[in-house]
C-alpha cells in the first residue's frame, strides 16, 4: 500500500533562537498545572490558556485565548494516513476553510501547538428537535466548502495514488489498504479472536471481488476530511467547526459522506435526508459532477464503512480489556461482547457472515484471547518497553540502558573487497573509539554516510532476523528444522527441491523451490504455516542485535523512512516491533513473505515493493541484512548493501558473495549519524 511521503520542508520542525524560545515557551505550558485534558482516540491534548509572552513569540494576541498541545497517541492504526504531518494540511486547508480549521502555530515533531476551538462538543450538546435539519444542511454545506479545494492546492500525495476521477481505483485502493493495513497486518495478534466470531481468513477479499457491484462512475476527487463524528465537530453560537484533520486525504467525496452517515449513527431515514441535502448543497456550490452515480455508489461505499470497520471494533474492545489498569470485571467484558456483536451486525451483509454470534459467544472468545499469549501479557510487554524507551533505556533485550555511547561503538568492523585499500580489511575491535576517531571506511560507508547526512530524504532497508534481532538464538532452531524436514516428507515434496537446497539449512531456500515447483498447493501452504507458527511464538522471545533498537530510533526521529524486508512472516515482525515499542517508528512498512513464496529473497521483489511503500528510488536507500540472499536482492534492486555479520563463519559467505561493507556490530551505523557520547 501507498504511505506518506516524507516530510515536507514546510512540515519539518523549525529552528534558530526564536523557535528555540518558542519551543521552551510551549514546554512550559505544555506542563502547566492548570492544563485540560482532551483525549481522543488518536491524540492526547493539553488545552491551557495562552501566555503573553508566548502570544509575542507567535505574533498573535492572547486576551482569553488558550491553546491546543496536541500529542499522537500509541494507537493501532485503523484508518489510513495519507500526509504524515497533520500541520502541513492545517497550513494549506487553513487558506480554504478558515472558519472550519484550527491553526497550527508549530509543530515540534513529537508534539504541536493548536489553536483551540471555543464551544462544546457536538457529543455533549442535546439537539433540540426540529434542529436536526438545520444541523443536517450545516454539515452539507461544510463538504461542499471542502470540495472546492482540489489536488493542486494539497500537499503531494504518495506515490502511485489514484488520479482524480478515477474512482474505482480509490475505492479498491481504500479495500486494500484495510486488508492488507488492518487485517492482516494485525493477524498475528487477532486472528484466534477473529475465527472465534466468525470472520473468515477471506472475507474482505471477497466483499472486493463481488462481481454483482457495479464498478463506480468517475468522479472529481477533492479535499476529504472522512472522519466528521459527533467528537470531532465544535459547536460555537449554533455554528459548527469540525477539528481533528490527521485523517484528511483527496479522494472521491462520496468516501468522505459515507463515513460521515455511519460514524454519525444516523437512522434509516436520516441517512437519506442527509444525502438529499449533501446533493443539494454541491450543486448550489456549482460541484454537480461530483454528485453523478450517486443512488448506485453509495451504497457501495457504506457497505464498505460497515465491512472494514468490524477490525477496528474487534481489536479496540479487545485492547481496551488488555489496557485496564486491573483485571477486567464481568461488566467490562460485558461491554466489550457488546461492541463486537454491533460491529458484526453492521458488517453480516457486506461481508456475507454466515451467522453473527450472541453476546455470550462473543465474551468466551474475548476471555480466551485476553488469558493468551497476546491478550494481557502482550500489553503489559509492551508498556514496559515503552517505559523504558522513555525513560532513556533500552529494554531488557538491548542494550544495558545506562550504557554509554563508547560502550556501544565499542564492536567491531571491516571492510572488504577488491576497492579497499591495503591494510584496510580485516580489521579488528576499535574497543572505546570515539567518532572522531573513525578509521577510513570502504566507498559504501562513505555513500552511506552521505545519506545519513539527509536522513529525512533517505530510507534503511533492514533485514530482520539478524539485523533487528536473533530469532532463532543458538540452536533454539534445530528441533522446528527437524520437524520442518519431516513435514516436507510428509507431503511428498523432496523431489521438486533444487538439489542444491536438499540439505541447506535454510527453510526459505526449500520453500522457495516448492512454491515454485508447487504454486498454490497444499504442501506451500503447509510449510507456510508451520514457518508462521514457529517465528510468532520465537518472536515473543528473542533477543535483540546489540544497537539495533538505538539505531532504529534515532533514524526514526531524525525522519528516515525505515522498513523491514525479510523473509520471514509479517506477523513474526509486527509482533516483535509492537513488544518492543518499535512498531510507531516502521508504520505499515513491513514486506515480509506472503503467498508469493517464489518471490523470497534473493528476488528483488521484496526490496522493490518496499521502495514504492517508502516512495524512495534505489539511490536513497541503504539495506542492511546478514545473508547473501539480501544482498543479491539489494544488488538486484540496485540498492545499497551494507552486511552485517556476527563472527567469521557469518561474514564469510557475505565476502565470497562481493559484499564490499561487511560490519560486525551496529554502532559504526549509528557513528555516521553522529549521536554525541551518552546519547
Amino acid at each position: 500500500m501507498s504511505s506518506p511521503p516524507p516530510r515536507s520542508p514546510h512540515g519539518a520542525p523549525k529552528s534558530g533562537l526564536r523557535e528555540s524560545l518558542i519551543r521552551r515557551s510551549a514546554d512550559s505550558h505544555r506542563e502547566s498545572p492548570d492544563r485540560e485534558v482532551v483525549a481522543g482516540y488518536h491524540n492526547i491534548n493539553y488545552v491551557v490558556p495562552l501566555g503573553w509572552w508566548l502570544a509575542a513569540l507567535l505574533g498573535t494576541m492572547p486576551f482569553r485565548a488558550r491553546v491546543k498541545c496536541r500529542m499522537p497517541r500509541d494507537t493501532v492504526q485503523v484508518v489510513p494516513r495519507i500526509w504524515r504531518s497533520e500541520s502541513e494540511v492545517l497550513a494549506t486547508v487553513s487558506r480554504h476553510l478558515k472558519k472550519e480549521v484550527p491553526r497550527c502555530y508549530r509543530d515540534f515533531g513529537d508534539w504541536s501547538l493548536h489553536s483551540y476551538r471555543a464551544g462544546q462538543v457536538l457529543s455533549d450538546v442535546r439537539i433540540d428537535e426540529g434542529n436536526e435539519d438545520r444541523m443536517m444542511r450545516a454539515f452539507a454545506r461544510f463538504f461542499a466548502r471542502t470540495a472546492g479545494v482540489r489536488g493542486d492546492k494539497l500537499p503531494p500525495t504518495p506515490a502511485g495514488w489514484p488520479e482524480s476521477g478515477r474512482s474505482q481505483e480509490f475505492f479498491e485502493w481504500l479495500i486494500g489498504f484495510t486488508e492488507d493495513r488492518v487485517h492482516q497486518w494485525n493477524r498475528w495478534r487477532f486472528r484466534d479472536l477473529f475465527e472465534a466470531v466468525g470472520i473468515r481468513s477471506d472475507a474482505l477479499r471477497s466483499f472486493r471481488d463481488d462481481r454483482d457491484r457495479p464498478r463506480l462512475t468517475p468522479r472529481p476527487f477533492c479535499l476529504l476530511h472522512t472522519d466528521v463524528h459527533p467528537a470531532n465537530v465544535v459547536v460555537d453560537r449554533k455554528r459548527l467547526a469540525v477539528i481533528d484533520w490527521e485523517l484528511a486525504m483527496y479522494g472521491d467525496p462520496l468516501h468522505d459522506l459515507a463515513t460521515h452517515l455511519v460514524r454519525m449513527d444516523y437512522e434509516k431515514d436520516e441517512q437519506v435526508r442527509m444525502t438529499a441535502l449533501w446533493a443539494e448543497e454541491m450543486v448550489n456550490a456549482g460541484h454537480p459532477e461530483m454528485t453523478e452515480g450517486l443512488d448506485t455508489d453509495l451504497p457501495a461505499y457504506l457497505d464498505f464503512e460497515y465491512a472494514q470497520s468490524v477490525f477496528p471494533d474487534i481489536m479496540r474492545a479487545a485492547l481496551d480489556l488488555a489496557g485496564l489498569p486491573g483485571e477486567p470485571d464481568h461488566e467490562d467484558f460485558q461491554r466489550a461482547a457488546r461492541r463486537v456483536c454491533r460491529a458484526l451486525r453492521r458488517a453480516a451483509e457486506p461481508l456475507k457472515l454466515k451467522k453473527v454470534p450472541d453476546e455470550a459467544h462473543a465474551e468466551a472468545a474475548l476471555r480466551a484471547w485476553y488469558a493468551g499469549p497476546y491478550g494481557r501479557a502482550q500489553e503489559e510487554a509492551h508498556r514496559a518497553a515503552r517505559s523504558a524507551r522513555d525513560g532513556g533505556a533500552l529494554d531488557e533485550w538491548g542494550a544495558v540502558g545506562d550504557e554509554t555511547y563508547e560502550e556501544v561503538y565499542g564492536g567491531a568492523y571491516e571492510v572488504v573487497g577488491a576497492d579497499a585499500p591495503a591494510g584496510r580489511a580485516g580489521i579488528g575491535r576499535q574497543a572505546g573509539a570515539g567518532i572522531g576517531e573513525l578509521p577510513s571506511v570502504a566507498r559504501e560507508l562513505d555513500e552511506v554516510r552521505a545519506l545519513f547526512a539527509d536522513p529525512a530524504g533517505s530510507c534503511v532497508l533492514f533485514d530482520f532476523d539478524g539485523p533487528i534481532c536473533r530469532l532463532f538464538p543458538g540452536e533454539a532452531s534445530r528441533p522446528a528444522a527437524d520437524d520442518f524436514w519431516k513435514l516436507v516428507g510428509e507431503h511428498g515434496l523432496h523431489d521438486v527441491i533444487d538439489p542444491a537446497d536438499r540439505h541447506s539449512k535454510d527453510p526459505y531456500d526449500v520453500l522457495r523451490d516448492v512454491a515454485r515447483e508447487r504454486p498454490g498447493s497444499s504442501g506451500v501452504a503447509a510449510l507456510e504455516d508451520f514457518l508462521t507458527d514457529g517465528e510468532v511464538r520465537a518472536a515473543q522471545c528473542a533477543p535483540a542485535t546489540r544497537g539495533a533498537h538505538r539505531l532504529i530510533r534515532e533514524l526514526w526521529r531524525r525522519g528516515c523512512r525505515i522498513a523491514v524486508v525479510t523473509n520471514n512472516s509479517p506477523r513474526a515482525v509486527a509482533s516483535y516491533l509492537h513488544r518492543h515499542g518499535l512498531s510507531e517508528a516502521f508504520g505499515p512498512h513491513i514486506y515480509g513473505r506472503t503467498h508469493h513464496a517464489e518471490q523470497l529473497k534473493p528476488d528483488p521483489d521484496p526490496v522493490l515493493c518496499a521502495l514504492r511503500g517508502l516512495g524512495a528510488e534505489p539511490c536513497d536507500a541503504v539495506m542492511i541484512g546478514d545473508t547473501v540472499s539480501d544482498f543479491e536482492a539489494a544488488r538486484e534492486a540496485k540498492v545499497r548493501f551494507v552486511g552485517y555479520a556476527r563472527d567469521d563463519r557469518k561474514a564469510e559467505p557475505l565476502r565470497t558473495a562481493g559484499a564490499e561493507a561487511v560490519i560486525r556490530a551496529l554502532a559504526p551505523l549509528i557513528g555516521l549519524l553522529d549521536v554525541p557520547s551518552g546519547g
